[in-house]
Formats: structure tokens, C-alpha cells, sequence
């Protein structure tokens, strides 16, 4: 939830101490007293994000529900810490999955910066894909390539070359998500003849889309070169060019066959029973990307009870294939320290016979990069 860092820096003073003892305090001081809207958002985004990483997905959602509550009329005298709550929401919900309160919190996410903010604020700049990314998300490419063309040409009549570019990039790799190479790189040709992509952070956006489209389909010698090509600074983030697909676990090969059903008008082979009601599950992934761009050591930090499918996570990450970087002293031993939180992917759907929805695991996993930042600590080694 990197909205909380951005509030941190935000902060006018050390009133709220959102870590250790100090956490509960603030968020109840916020509940049961009041606050402004930026303290209530730090407050209540650390405490959800605490309840997050432990696993309590439903705890954290009521958190931030109580904070959209009480601040939700105050967006247009701060629509900052509004827009974050929203977004923390926006998170939990979708991990949780509850899509419906996904798309209706990243929507008011949106609305709130847009209404309230200049157009070429960098936080109405971050949500301009926004809306695309929400259907992307929720698995509807065909609108969430709409919502990014139409971000793009409403930047373009505003002038605003920023957010055009960003859209821009969306689509181009959307097109390359989807199958379609010659129309990615079409776009991408048609983005670096803007004035705006000879300035190097974009610069190096756009050659990291050419790499990971090339990366596609290349292996072995060819797929070492590409890799070497992107180097990365000692303390930037590797980028990630090249991934396997997760293999298919049991409740992904359910969701499957009720889909071929579903589009053929057959019999449902495995219809949801209102009995059932799948458990959230999680698991904390931790590995080690090394200077050569292959992950290392990939392990469960900690997890949900009864995940059968750690074991098909494993197996992907050890497949991914990130950018090179220059060799260091330490490089035979370190490397890269990344930690990711996957939840199994659900949705809530009413079974026949039944008027309550039920969660119904579906398949595939929702990813959260839970990398501390530099400073809070050094990473593991082995």
C-alpha cells in the first residue's frame, strides 16, 4: 500500500506514531474522537495494512470501511487522503474477492482525485489508468483496453503528455497481453515519435516494453541477451521480462470447466453448492533475484493453514526471468531480496437454489509486492 509513504511525507507533524503499541491508539483516537482526514488515513491504512500482512484480509476491510465512512464527504477539502483510503480499499477488497467493492471504491478513488485536483497533478496523473487496471483486473480485457484508449485521447485534447503517455504504455502491453505483437509494437513505435519519449524516465519505460514484449517468446542464448541488455542500477528494483504461466491447481481447473459450460450453454459439470463457502488463502513468497536475472531460493515465509498450492508458486517463480545488472563485490552471495503476498483468487457468487453469496475460489492469485523499503532493514541471506 505505497500511499501510506506518500501520507507520511505528508504529515505536518510526529503527533501520530503509526508503528508498534502506538497503532491501535491512533486509529481509535480517530474512530471515537475524530481527526483530520490525512491522520485518519494514516491511522487507519497502517493498522489495515498490519491486519493485511497477517492475513485478517476481513479485519483490514472493516478499517478502511469505518475511514471511508467518516471522510468520504470531506474529498473535496482533501482529496489525498480520501483517494488513499479508497485505494487501500480498493486492495483488500480485491485480495478479499469482493469485486464488486473493488470497482465502486477504485471508481470513487478516481472521482475524488479528478474532481478535486488539477488536471496535471501527479497523483490524477497515477489514477488516469486506473479504471483500465480495474478491468483488467477483474478479468475484462476488451473494456479495460477501452478505458485506457480513452484515458489516452482525452489526455492528448488536454495537452497533457504525461498521462497520454501513460495510457499509451497500458495499451501497448495490454496488445502484447493479449496475443497481439504486431499491434504492440506498432504502438509503441507510434509512443517513442512523441516529443515526450526522449526523456529518459520514459525512455527507459518504453525499451523495458520492447524487452519484455521480445522477451515473449525467447529462450535460452537469446533470452540471456535481452536480459544482460536492461542493466539496472545497485539500488533499483530488477524488472521482471520473462514469466511462466501458473500451472493450473484444483479450484483454477473447476472455474475452468464451468466456463466451457457456461459458453456452450452446457449443464454446469460442478455447480456451487450454498453449503459452500471457500476460505480466504494467502501466502508470503520470499527469493532472491540474482545479478544474472534467475531467482534463487525461493521459499514460504509464512502463510494461511492447508495452501495446497504453494508448491505450483514455487515452481513459477524459479521459471521468471528479470533484467541484469552490472556485477558488484558482493554479487556471488546477494542480489535482490523481494517478498510478494499471493492470495488465491475468488469471487462472491450466489450458488442456485440460494439467496447469499458465498466466496468461490476461481483460479490464479492476486500479487502485492510487500518488499520493505531500503531502510527498514537489511533483507535475509542465506
Amino acid at each position: 500500500m505505497s500511499l501510506l509513504l506518500l501520507l507520511l511525507a505528508q504529515a505536518a507533524s510526529n503527533d501520530i506514531v503509526i508503528t508498534g503499541k502506538r497503532l491501535e491508539e491512533a486509529h481509535a483516537i480517530c474512530k471515537e474522537r475524530g481527526c483530520t482526514p490525512l491522520r485518519d488515513a494514516q491511522a487507519s491504512i497502517a493498522l489495515a495494512e498490519a491486519r493485511f500482512r497477517t492475513g485478517d484480509y476481513l479485519a483490514a476491510k472493516s478499517v478502511l470501511a469505518g475511514a471511508v465512512s467518516r471522510n468520504k464527504d470531506k474529498a473535496a477539502s482533501d482529496p489525498k487522503p480520501v483517494a488513499a483510503i479508497y485505494e487501500a480499499y480498493a486492495t483488500v477488497a480485491l485480495h478479499e474477492g469482493n469485486q464488486g467493492d473493488y470497482r465502486k471504491a477504485v471508481a470513487n478513488q478516481v472521482r475524488t482525485l479528478r474532481d478535486n485536483l488539477p488536471p496535471d497533478d501527479p497523483n490524477v496523473l497515477a489514477a488516469t489508468t486506473a479504471l483500465g487496471d480495474m478491468w483488467l483486473k477483474t478479468g475484462t480485457a476488451a473494456r479495460a483496453e477501452m478505458a485506457y484508449r480513452s484515458s489516452e485521447e482525452a489526455a492528448l485534447a488536454a495537452g497533457n503528455d504525461r498521462a497520454a503517455m501513460l495510457a499509451g504504455m497500458k495499451r501497448a502491453w495490454l496488445l502484447a497481453a493479449t496475443d497481439k505483437p504486431r499491434q504492440a509494437r506498432a504502438k509503441l513505435d507510434e509512443l517513442d515519435a512523441r516529443a515526450i519519449a526522449a526523456q529518459p524516465g520514459y525512455a527507459t519505460a518504453l525499451r523495458v516494453l520492447r524487452l519484455r514484449l521480445a522477451a515473449k517468446d525467447a529462450e535460452g542464448p537469446e533470452l540471456d541477451r535481452l536480459i544482460r541488455s536492461l542493466g539496472q542500477g545497485q539500488d533499483e528494483a530488477p524488472v521482471l521480462l520473462k514469466a511462466p504461466a501458473y500451472a493450473l491447481d484444483a479450484a483454477a481447473e473447476r472455474a475452468a470447466a464451468r466456463d466451457r459450460a457456461r459458453k456452450f450453454g452446457d449443464v454446469d459439470p460442478d455447480p456451487i453448492r450454498s453449503s459452500e463457502l471457500d476460505a480466504i488463502q494467502w501466502a508470503d513468497f520470499g527469493f532472491w533475484i540474482r545479478p544474472n536475472g534467475e531467482t534463487a531460493d525461493a521459499e514460504v515465509l509464512r502463510s494461511s493453514r492447508g495452501n495446497p498450492w504453494t508448491a505450483l508458486v514455487l515452481e513459477q517463480i524459479a521459471g521468471r526471468r528479470y533484467s541484469a545488472r552490472p556485477a558488484g563485490a558482493d554479487d556471488d552471495v546477494q542480489g535482490y531480496y523481494k517478498v510478494e503476498r499471493l492470495t488465491r483468487r475468488s469471487q462472491y457468487r450466489v450458488p442456485s437454489g440460494s439467496l447469499i453469496s458465498r466466496r468461490v475460489a476461481i483460479g490464479g492469485y492476486e500479487t502485492l509486492d510487500l518488499t520493505e523499503e531500503a531502510d527498514a532493514g537489511a533483507p535475509p541471506t542465506r
